[in-house]
Formats: C-alpha cells, structure tokens, sequence
C-alpha cells in the first residue's frame, strides 16, 4: 500500500509537498464513527487510508500533483535502456533562476509484503548533453537511496551519488555490479535486473503490476478488463450486479466480436458492446437491446469501462492502487459517492486498494462519506507555486462540520481569485 509520496520542484510544485494515506489521530464525531472503521484500515500495523481526494481551484497544481507520481511510478516501472525515460521528471519549476540547472526530487513511501521501503531520487537536465555528444545522457539520476524496517529498524540498502554507490546493504548484492552503465540509469532498476528475487526487484514488479492511472489517457484502455468478465457467466453476473449497484441496471451484455482479435493492446470497441434490458408492455416481458456507444450516456460509458478494473482491484491478493483524474467527469453525484463508498467498504473492497482522485465535486465533502484528513487541497501562492495541504492541518475546523459549505465560503482557501470582467473591462476603456 502506498503511505505517503513527496515531490519538490516539479512543474508548479517548487517547496517540498506531500500527499499522505497515513491516518492522523483524529476521529470522527459520534455519529459518524462508523467511518473511521470502515474508511481506515490496519495493514500490518499501519492505519492507512483508501480514498484520498485532491481539490483546488483550476490551474492551482492538482494535475502536476498527479502527474509527478505517475510520471514516477512509470520510470520505476521501466527496463533499463540506454535511451533516458527521465525527461518527463525533469520539468522543474520555471519561476526561478537557472530553472533547467535545477535538481527535482521524488520519494514514495510502501508497504509491500509487510515491509516498509522508502525509495527516492534527485535527477536534472544534463548541462554537458549536447547533439555533439549523443553518448552522453540528456537527463542524470545525481542521488538515489532506498530504505526499508525490514530488521525491525529503518536501515538503508543502497544509496547513490552520480555514478558512484556509496553504500550498498541489499541481500545479494554480489549478484549485482556497482558500476552503472550510463548517468540516468536508476540503481534500482538495475538492480531489479540482476537480482529477480531481491528488494529493488520487488517493488518495481510491485508498480509494474499493481499500480494504474488514467492520466493523459481516457478510460478505454480499462475497457478490455471489463470485456474480459464476458467470458464466463459467474463473472458476467458479477459485473452486472455491480452496474446495478450505480442505478445502471441491465438482464444481460453481450458482444458482437470475439475478444481474442482484439487482445490486451487493441481497444474493444464501444460499438460492439450490446447491453440488454427486460421491461414489461400488456403484461408480457419484452426486451431491448442497447448499444453502449449509441444508445448510452457518456457517463454510463465511463462506469462500463470502469466497472471491470473495480471487480478485479477489490478481489485481488493484495492492494492495487488506482489514480482517477477529474474522477467527477461525467459522473452524477450520488454515482460518484457510491464509487468512494465502495472503495472505503472493507465487504466489497476486500484487498484494501487505494484510490487517488482529483475532483471538483464538493458532495464528497462530508464527515458522513470522508474524514478531514482524507481530504488534500492544492493552492497557488504569490510566487506562482502550488501549495498541497491537508484539511487536518487546518486548526479550528470540528470533525462534523460541513466541509463543503465551509470550503466553498473560503475556509481553507483553495479557491480561484475571480475578476469581473465587465469591471475590467469599464476599467480597461476609461483608461484609453
């Protein structure tokens, strides 16, 4: 399970900023304890979250949050290559001197198979990089650490300068070479290499498996999960009696092309999908057939593609962790509170995945659905640079109070600064 994941001079991000699924100590009201136990959950002593939700005005960094740790999580997930994958990590925050001369940081924290790991690195741009010089890489890994508990204590198994590996504790490390092969060449996926069955190895598998994001992507690359419960009735049902949980309620789906000449990399088509609904006309039971391209809402598109990466996320050996942009793009509120609810609901998300999600949807904004500290917000300053804060953080605010209402009043700020632009406008023309 993902704790926690840092970043520093990313994109609008310039000061260090973190997002936390580490529960505080708070709890919720009387009335609403019900939420503390279904919404936190002990994994291996560690009180952990599985909704957290981004807010904040537009253009104040929510996006830039996101797209640092799936920018991460995928350069972690990648092979070593003699072709630099860090050029997406170097996009450091402009609004400073020497900007491309800047170092960027990231760190994720984990808990994989009972053992804490915390991973880091600094990486930049490479002034010595030229077309002269192609040997050389574009972008340099300068720092690269990696500590666990697993001996009980928090101890470091490799740690790296430039080039160099100025410490070096992993199982078998006589199994992997310490001299890296190019400046932008992560250790830890180096290492993974070498060794198949050691840390390094683990937590990239870990990433590469269990870690997905919608960003920069629309939902039809989860389409091929959800065709895939089609192929057995059980599995079938299930699906369907999970649509039926969001008020999307059909008697059967059926598709019109065999799955297996589409495969895992080919999109299934929408058009091919043909969802079938029983209702009742002079006391005999008809049927229509729906096709869920034409026939169908965009949001109820959005659920069907969802819906499969939801049933296999929940009933998995061990956590997924889902990052959903925009996640109230297209979706009816009561449908978007139903799929945090399902999240939080240890019956139904049996694994204990996590979700990330961005919204501008103020109904999640309650003590009812979420904890304070469940909530992060991100906010632009003076300097042009994001600030991401958790409502906990905020003093004075009372565990059953209507964070919506007072959020939306500008409580916690996080709001865009408005101008009326008929005003401007007056102004602009008076002065000509």
């Amino acid at each position: 399970m993902l704790i926690e994941f840092s970043v520093q001079n990313f994109r609008s991000i310039r000061e260090l900023q973190t997002i936390s699924f580490a529960a505080s100590a708070l709890k919720s009201s009387q009335e609403n304890e019900y939420v503390d136990d279904r919404n936190v959950v002990d994994y291996n002593g560690f009180k952990l979250f599985k909704t957290i939700g981004l807010y904040g005005a537009n253009g104040s960094g929510k996006s830039n949050v996101i797209k640092a740790l799936n920018t991460f999580v995928e350069v972690l997930a990648g092979q070593p290559s003699s072709v630099s994958n860090l050029r997406d990590l170097c996009q450091p925050f402009l609004f400073q001197e020497n900007a491309l001369d800047t170092e960027s940081y990231f760190q994720i924290v984990l808990l994989i198979k009972g053992v804490k790991y915390r991973y880091g690195l600094t990486v930049k741009f490479n002034s010595e990089h030229s077309s002269n010089t192609p040997d050389k890489s574009s972008e340099i890994v300068t720092n690269e650490w990696l500590y666990s508990d697993k001996k009980g204590k928090n101890s470091i198994l490799f740690q790296r300068e430039g080039l160099q590996i100025i410490k070096n504790s992993l199982q078998s490390k006589t199994k992997i070479p310490t001299s890296l092969p190019f400046k932008h060449t992560l250790f830890l996926t180096h290492a993974a290499a070498f060794d198949t069955h050691g840390d390094c190895f683990l937590i990239t598998d870990h990433l590469r498996r269990l870690v997905t994001s919608n960003f920069e992507v629309n939902h039809d690359k989860y389409r091929w999960m959800s065709v895939n419960e089609m192929q057995d009735s059980e599995t079938k049902h299930r699906f369907i009696k999970l649509l039926s949980s969001f008020n999307l309620s059909y008697d059967d789906i059926s598709l019109e092309e065999d799955v297996n000449d589409y495969g895992f990399l080919n999109i299934y088509p929408q058009d091919k999908i043909v969802l079938k609904k029983n209702f009742l006309r002079n006391s005999n039971i008809k049927s229509v057939e729906l096709n869920l391209k034409e026939n169908e809402s965009a949001g109820t598109q959005k659920m069907f593609d969802l819906a499969g990466l939801l049933l296999r996320a929940f009933n998995l050996s061990e956590p997924a962790f889902i990052i959903l942009d925009e996640i109230d793009s297209n979706f009816h509120p009561s449908l978007l509170i139903q799929l945090i609810n399902l999240f939080n609901n240890p019956n139904f998300n049996r694994s204990n995945s996590q979700l990330l999600f961005t919204s501008q949807d103020t109904n999640l904004m309650s003590p009812k659905i979420m904890r304070r500290d469940q909530f992060f917000f991100t906010e632009k300053k003076e300097d042009f640079s994001t600030r991401i804060f958790s409502l906990a953080q905020l003093k004075g605010i009372r565990n059953d109070a209507d964070f919506a209402k007072q959020y939306l009043s500008g409580y916690y700020g996080a709001l865009p600064i408005l101008e009326d632009f008929c005003v401007s406008e007056k102004n602009d023309r008076s002065d000509e």
